[in-house]
């Protein structure tokens, strides 16, 4: 069976285009009206998105929402299009029995008024469990539940299916019956299509399916915002306009209004400025702000991805803090890589992936040489048991900050596996001349992965691989390294315990000092997955945490960063005056260019067997500081 081609794509959009001619459905405002007459920036999206996708030969797609967008609607009709072009078995599910009706009976609504003359599949029977069309083609009706219920238990089995909408996530409360369901997807059919679509409700089951999905290279997410809505204006002659745009713009709407444009190309006009302040404030509350930053309020009607998912808790970093880091640190030019252990450290390979969503190592910007670096690794459960990744942060320290640089993510790997790669990440940064500083979180399964650091310099010091790793340009990888040495913050005198420790009290200090240098902008972060993990951290009491089953494995790395910035690499570069301006200026005549050949493809080299390579670039690069020539 043929794949989608961008040609085959175009023909049924068009065609599904022509469809919505003939569908008529039932308004909020305007009672009847033609689909395909009427349709609203949202629902033109989601078509676009669809077809474009299924042109690449992409079947699932996944739409985060605003409410009222008229997305589930849209979805519906898509639905429908497909059971009467091709035979397929599908299922609709719901969170709850009173919406499946609704859609059951919209369905039934679109069926039923179609024009005479348009030739349609129509109805052959129908019940409260299953539409079936004359084509052949059944749509099943599935109460998904918002718990663990007899009906959700059923959603794995039944026949296979080749078509899913599934409406309103965010409500869904049985993981084991949606993993269940999810093996009576086809994986073959060339006309398959699954959807899920969900406005956000807290870090909940949908926001891990989300999360999942915008790491799957087949898939495709895609947010709509409130914007996306045409009708959602005040016009200029409406007593309420002037009421609510009589403000300027706040800082908060600024950035706002800067994301939108940025991420999603769309320009916020003052009659949808006055809508939203009216959404978010309310009718009695024209100039208060205190209203607008109610969380159930921004979850409803979001600007942007970032502000979907908002916490029930104390949110503990500030929202507008880290939308200003995402605008103007965060991006996704990186050059990803991905970790093959072997069964020993001189076996490891790494590879440039094919596509990012399968990076373990994620690199923004490649090793400077004399340069200072803190490399902080958090294995697996190390601080927590719901930590369940293992994580690296990298950061080019400055006297007057941090900036980030790599990042490390992935949790299929074992402790031993793990300290071969902070090794070699540490290897890659030390280069010849820089020094990187190491941190380690040795709870649980961290004084594993610790012990096989330890193991590894011995290695190294006896000459145990022999001339393996001088090949790859490993031999010295350790050379340069220096460990975090734990003092307590009331002590006189230093302590003796290497790396770090994590117990609730330390980890309130750390994330504490994580939130002021994020705030201030000492530290820029470039990872939106970082981002979006500290989005979920919140504050019950003196518990610093990922809420619900959010994740926090990053941020927590990011953490250790900092801490062993200010405590170990921080003095030195204060009394060299190495600020990120100095440091950008002593490299701007000579060394940069020279390395940045030679470190676009340095990683990948080090288990390629290229040291000859590397070692005469960078003692040509010292020859040219010392000697200027």
């Amino acid at each position: 069976m043929a794949s989608w081609t961008p040609e085959f794509a175009e023909r049924h959009k068009q065609a599904f285009l022509q469809h919505l001619n003939n569908t008529m459905v039932k308004s909020k405002d305007a009672g009847y009206i033609i689909l395909g007459e009427n349709l609203l920036t949202s629902q033109k999206i989601v078509i676009d998105t669809v077809f474009d996708g299924l042109g690449r030969d992409i079947h699932q797609f996944k739409v985060l929402k605003s409410r009222q967008l008229g997305i589930s609607t849209i979805t519906r009709s898509i639905m429908l299009y497909f059971n009467g072009i091709f035979e397929l078995t599908s299922a609709l599910l719901f969170d709850t029995t009173a919406h499946l009706e609704e859609a059951r009976l919209e369905l039934l609504d679109m069926l039923e008024k179609f024009p005479p003359e348009y030739e349609f599949p129509r109805k052959v029977r129908d019940n409260r469990n299953s539409l079936t069309l004359a084509g052949g083609s059944r749509i099943n009706l599935m109460n998904a539940g918002a718990g663990k219920t007899k009906s959700s238990g059923g959603l794995g089995s039944g026949s296979g299916l080749s078509m899913v909408h599934r409406s309103e996530l965010c409500g869904y409360g049985d993981p084991e019956a949606l993993e269940n369901f999810r093996h009576t997807l086809s994986r073959v059919n060339p006309n398959r299509l699954y959807i899920d679509e969900s406005t956000a409700r807290g870090f909940n089951l949908w926001h891990d399916i989300w999360t999942e999905g915008k790491d799957d290279p087949e898939c495709v997410c895609v947010f709509i915002g409130w914007w996306a809505h045409d009708g959602q204006v005040i016009e200029r002659d409406h007593p309420d306009f002037a009421r609510y745009t009589a403000d300027p713009l706040s800082k908060d709407e600024k950035l706002k209004i800067k994301a939108v444009k940025e991420q999603y190309g769309h320009e916020i006009t003052v009659e949808q400025l006055a809508w939203i302040r009216k959404e978010m404030r309310g009718v009695d509350a024209a100039n208060d702000d205190d209203r607008a930053d109610d969380p159930t309020r921004i979850q409803n009607q979001p600007w942007t991805e970032q502000e979907a998912f908002q916490q029930t808790g104390s949110t503990f970093f500030q929202s507008d803090i880290l939308t200003d880091q995402t605008n103007k640190n965060a991006t996704n030019k990186f050059q990803a890589y991905a970790f093959y252990p072997g069964w020993d450290f001189a076996d490891m390979r790494v590879e440039e992936t094919r596509h990012w969503r399968q990076g373990q190592l994620k690199v923004w910007e490649d090793p400077y040489e004399d340069s200072v670096y803190v490399v902080a690794a958090d294995p697996a459960f190390g601080h927590s048991e719901s930590s369940d990744r293992s994580a690296i942060q990298v950061l080019r320290c400055f006297s007057d900050g941090l900036d980030q640089v790599a990042e490390y993510a992935w949790p299929l790997i074992n402790t031993q596996q793990f300290a071969w790669v902070i090794a070699s990440i540490e290897a890659w940064y030390a280069g010849l001349t820089s020094t990187v500083y190491r941190i380690v979180e040795i709870n649980g399964p961290g004084e594993a992965t610790w012990r096989e650091l330890s193991q590894l310099k011995q290695k190294l010091v006896t000459g145990y691989y022999g001339n393996a790793l001088i090949e790859k340009g490993l031999i010295n990888c350790q050379a340069n390294v220096k460990n975090y040495m734990y003092t307590r913050s009331d002590s006189s005198s230093p302590g003796h315990m290497l790396h770090f420790k994590t117990n609730e009290q330390l980890k309130v200090a750390i994330m504490e000092r994580l939130r002021d240098v994020t705030s201030s902008g000492l530290l820029r972060i470039r990872s939106a997955a970082t981002l979006d993990e500290m989005r979920q951290i919140a504050r019950q009491g003196d518990h610093i945490a990922a809420e619900g089953k959010g994740k926090d494995d990053r941020v927590m790395a990011m953490a250790m960063a900092v801490r062993a910035w200010e405590e170990r690499a921080r003095r030195a570069l204060l009394m060299a005056r190495r600020t990120r301006d100095s440091d950008a200026a002593k490299r701007r005549p000579t060394v940069v260019d020279q390395l940045k050949i030679y470190n676009d493809n340095m990683l990948s080299s080090f288990f390629a067997g290229k040291n000859a390579n590397r070692l005469a670039v960078q003692r040509a690069a010292l020859r040219q500081r010392r000697w200027g020539r």
